[in-house]
């Protein structure tokens, strides 16, 4: 598949640390994480223990994998993908400073001269990479192919509660619930069902100033509302793109983890 290219990221440490150590089974945690993240890929291959960078998709050959952590370049090129170092401090991989780098990856935002002429782009989670991409690519009839949340939310404040039990998530939610007011008043709707953004394809060679626009503003809102939680504001700031915009329920493109 030379018109496609596939993107997916980690930024922080391979495992993560508890943000909070306010318990001894925190601490055990942390002391866990340390470990492993000292150990070489292949020790933990041989005790059983998942990586956070998956093996690159199947048949594909232009897979670009991001990151600030240059201790992964190893096992990120033995996986099958062109490594692709992000200039950026290494903060746990749950923090908002690296969940907002992902944003970056997720929404186009950065140097594309690796993949700038591919007509297919596909990003995924390193969490939920598919192997699905024939599939995904007859799919995407009108420009952004994605799937609706395996759990049926139907409107907006169903994802603000539930993103509520993360701290990441929950520290700036008062701003970005000021922000979801502010666009309902401007004739946004709060009922649009949600979508999950871990795999995105985009066919730039249909809609590609729109995806852009698209993309830039789903990011823009994501750094001024320092909110990494961007299925919120893809609800509410996709709906003007409806035309370009196709989503599927999640049975329809599985993942290899499920998610």
């Amino acid at each position: 598949m030379k018109n496609v290219a596939v993107l997916s990221c980690w930024f922080g440490h391979k495992f993560n640390k508890p943000l909070k150590i306010n318990s001894l089974i925190t601490c055990k945690q942390w002391l866990y994480a340390k470990i492993k993240n000292l150990l070489s890929y292949r020790i933990l291959d041989v005790l059983g223990f998942i990586s956070i960078i998956p093996q690159a998709p199947q048949g594909v050959e232009s897979c670009y994998f991001y990151s600030n952590n240059k201790r992964l370049k190893t096992e990120v090129q033995f996986k099958g993908w062109h490594f692709c170092f992000v200039e950026s401090d290494i903060n746990n991989g749950e923090s908002i400073a690296s969940s907002l780098l992902a944003k970056k990856v997720k929404f186009l935002q950065i140097d594309d001269a690796n993949f700038s002429h591919f007509e297919h782009l596909i990003y995924m989670d390193s969490r939920r990479v598919t192997d699905e991409i024939t599939h995904i690519i007859e799919k995407n009839q009108k420009g952004v192919l994605l799937r609706y949340e395996a759990k049926l939310k139907p409107s907006i404040w169903h994802e603000v509660e539930e993103a509520k039990g993360q701290e990441r998530y929950a520290k700036h939610m008062d701003k970005t619930i000021d922000f979801i007011h502010t666009k309902l008043q401007k004739g946004y709707c709060a009922n649009n069902r949600i979508m999950n953004t871990g795999i995105l394809a985009y066919a730039m060679n249909a809609q590609g100033s729109e995806i852009k626009a698209l993309c830039n503003e789903v990011y823009n809102a994501c750094i001024q509302l320092k909110q990494p939680e961007c299925q919120i504001l893809w609800c509410l700031l996709s709906q003007p793109y409806s035309d370009i915009i196709q989503a599927v329920e999640s049975s329809e493109i599985k993942s290899r983890s499920g998610l």
